[in-house]
């Protein structure tokens, strides 16, 4: 029932559509932006009607938060709210990482929409704080922080076993966003004599052990070392005349 009065929805919306764009190309309509920013936010009610009222029909979070936040963009702009042309993208790609949430939080299984969602919200924010005048090395730092917390998430959250693998790239990540956050500082010039002196003290221990350990553990180059038991052993041979008698 739920996708009949879903389909009764958008025929009439398509309708109206064909009708309005007919009218606009006659030339008896003008505009009709309004009912275009209108259409965006009934399709999105729509979908989000279907996603909560069939189970079956989880895919439909996505579209139903990619119509949303655009439609709301629109509806700001239409309003002329402050910062509305500065934060529209963030509000877009935030609504489509709503809809992976959702998708995620109807069923467990579908680990795989904590990726997108996550990274997705990342750049929403990222494109929020960019606009707020956020440093260049700040927002790289941001962007690889939030991909290292989503694939955290992706290990740690429930619905599923054997996601250990998620920690390789979550660690990756937290450590170029730690890099990129002290490009912005002093410590970067630091660092650029740090690794190159860990690496020559990390080279000097292991060729001490690889080739010093190994001479001086060698038995020949031992004096203190005693015969082997092969040689200190006596030697047996065949019973003499003398040992018989």
């Amino acid at each position: 029932m739920s996708r009949k009065v879903v389909g009764a929805v958008f025929g009439a919306l398509l309708l109206v559509a064909g009708v309005l764009l007919l009218l606009e190309a006659v030339g008896v309509l003008i505009a009709a932006g309004s009912f275009w920013r209108a259409l965006f936010v009934v399709a999105a009610a729509a979908f989000w009607y279907l996603f909560v009222t069939d189970r079956q029909a989880w895919w439909a979070a996505i579209p139903g938060g990619a119509l949303a936040g655009l439609g709301l963009v629109m509806l700001a702009d239409e309003a002329d709210m402050a910062g509305s042309d500065q934060w529209g993208g963030a509000l877009f790609l935030a609504g489509i990482g709503v809809g992976f949430a959702a998708v995620y939080l109807r069923d467990g299984h579908r680990w795989w929409a904590v990726i997108p969602a996550g990274v997705l919200m990342t750049l929403a924010l990222q494109a929020g704080l960019t606009e707020a005048g956020l440093a260049e090395p700040l927002q790289g730092a941001l962007f690889f922080a939030g991909l290292a917390l989503t694939f955290a998430l992706v290990a740690v959250l429930p619905g599923g076993r054997g996601r250990w693998w998620a920690w390789i790239p979550a660690a990756v990540l937290a450590v170029l966003a730690a890099f990129s956050a002290l490009e912005a500082t002093a410590l970067l010039a630091v660092l650029n004599f740090v690794w190159p002196l860990a690496l020559i003290a990390a080279g000097s221990v292991l060729l001490w052990r690889a080739v010093g350990g190994r001479r001086r553990s060698s038995p020949s180059q031992n004096p203190t070392a005693g015969p082997s038991p092969r040689e200190s052993a006596p030697a047996e041979g065949p019973h003499t005349r003398e040992d018989l008698s």
